[in-house]
């Protein structure tokens, strides 16, 4: 979620009053996984269910439906829930229910508007109802947390609605003191499990993202009551490691090497090893976390120092998620030319995603990625050519077989093979993936009538009338 500037300059006040108001606490032990998700659980439910009996709109008629919900948003923020509990349908049927009974709570509007609102009413409908939702929560005997969150998706809305006019519209100015007012007391709140307190910094970094001044501002604010209440979470390092990232990528600019001045590379290199410093105490905390290896693949692509060691942290990320698609998207990027790789290393990496035994998920497309990024490197002149290569086909062909293979349900993604399929002048493939692609979405060929050219002209190769 980005903002737009003028929303940063508001909130830029409030966060140095934050910086200055938020007392320090004893430390906390940490916590084994398995407690530190009842803890997370026992606090939700504490904010959610037990604030609603405390102070929400109760009443017999809908209390059930309420607290059922509730309970079950409870859970998935804990990341408590079964792999395939539908949290989503029940979150929606429980306060549907609530909400046609009768009940008027902010809380369960706010989930109403999440999860069962229809998605037929238009944008500015949902900021009506957001605003609205907001405004009540903001007067309601809620804890903090929620009326953070409240405001928080409602600048959401409201960003996805107007885009960079947001900043013009009267909602908003109505909708940045809701969240001025609870943000304070949010982060003051010690008793808040540290994932959640970094998932309320992380965002309003997210907020602030839109100018380099105050996203580093904002976490110079935020870092205080993070390594004041949390100082040994794991996930207060991996903030600070996440944001000299930023700050780091930030100072270096986007140009090529020569164009970085000295005291942009240097800023580049220190933020880089503060960064790698946090992140590294964030492992020692973690090891567990997918996100640390991740952040810390930036910090190897940014700093060199041999390819093994963006390998060490690639190959730990891997561990966790051989699944991770992330990773190797990050690695294919590390071996760019433009960085310490080349051609023939993205291709070499991308043919081991297809062959590997232990990967799984999209990994395989990986190689697909390396044809398509070799490709956007060449003259336009050659581009159109190069899928036609008989090498290149049997590289596409093998990514998707693979993929396929382990992903037999992923029908949706026929359509890329179909597209690279025509593109290749392998009339027989595309014929037999055609009737494979289910719901046709045209839009993704060019429109219906480029999709039927593409559909004749496969039939016309091959000789069939049909």
């Amino acid at each position: 979620m980005k903002i737009h500037w003028l929303v940063g300059l508001r909130l830029t006040g409030l966060l140095i009053a934050i910086c200055l108001a938020v007392s320090a606490c004893n430390k906390t032990p940490s916590l084994s996984p398995e407690a530190a998700r009842q803890n997370r659980l026992d606090w939700n439910l504490k904010t959610l269910v037990g604030a609603y009996e405390d102070n929400g709109d109760t009443d017999a008629k809908w209390d059930e439906s309420a607290t059922n919900a509730l309970t079950e948003f409870a859970r998935a923020r804990a990341s408590v829930t079964d792999a395939d509990e539908p949290v989503a349908e029940i979150i929606s049927t429980n306060v549907a229910a609530a909400v046609h009974a009768g009940c008027d709570d902010p809380m369960i509007n706010y989930l109403f508007i999440k999860y069962a609102m229809a998605q037929t009413n238009s944008k500015e409908a949902f900021v009506k109802a957001f605003s609205k939702m907001a405004k009540d929560m903001n007067q309601s005997g809620y804890p903090p947390i929620r009326k953070f969150y409240a405001a928080a998706r409602t600048l959401d809305q409201i960003f996805y609605a107007y885009g960079t006019n947001s900043f013009r519209q009267p909602v908003e100015t109505e909708t940045m003191p809701l969240l001025n007012n609870s943000l304070n007391a949010t982060l003051a709140d010690k008793t808040m499990p540290a994932q959640e307190a970094y998932e309320v910094a992380d965002l309003i970094l997210s907020l602030m993202g839109g100018g380099t001044n105050f996203y580093e501002q904002t976490y110079h604010c935020v870092e205080k009551p993070l390594f004041e209440n949390w100082p040994e979470a794991d996930t207060t390092w991996l903030l600070k490691g996440s944001a000299y990232i930023h700050m780091a990528w930030d100072a270096r600019g986007n140009g090529y090497a020569d164009t970085v001045s000295d005291e942009a590379g240097k800023l580049f290199d220190e933020r880089l090893a503060t960064a790698e410093d946090a992140l590294e105490h964030a492992w020692k905390l973690n090891p567990k976390d997918l996100k640390i290896p991740l952040q810390m693949m930036s910090v190897m692509l940014g700093q060199g120092g041999g390819r093994d060691r963006m390998e060490l942290w690639f190959n730990r990320a891997m561990e966790l998620d051989p699944n991770n698609y992330t990773a190797c998207h990050d690695k294919l990027y590390y071996l760019e030319p433009k960085w310490y790789g080349s051609d023939e290393d993205q291709l070499a990496f991308g043919r081991e995603c297809v062959q590997s035994k232990k990967w799984g998920g999209q990994v395989p497309l990986i190689l697909v990625d390396a044809h398509v990024w070799i490709n956007a490197r060449l003259d336009k002149s050659e581009q159109a050519a190069y899928w036609k290569r008989t090498d290149v086909w049997a590289d596409i062909q093998s990514a998707y077989d693979r993929f396929f293979e382990l992903n037999p349900d992923a029908i949706g993604y026929y359509h890329n093979y179909a597209w690279y399929a025509c593109h290749a002048e392998q009339w027989d493939k595309l014929n037999a993936l055609i009737p494979k692609l289910g719901p046709v979405n045209y839009a993704f060929f060019g429109g219906r009538d480029e999709f039927d050219k593409m559909v004749q002209l496969a039939r016309q190769h091959t000789n069939d009338p049909k």
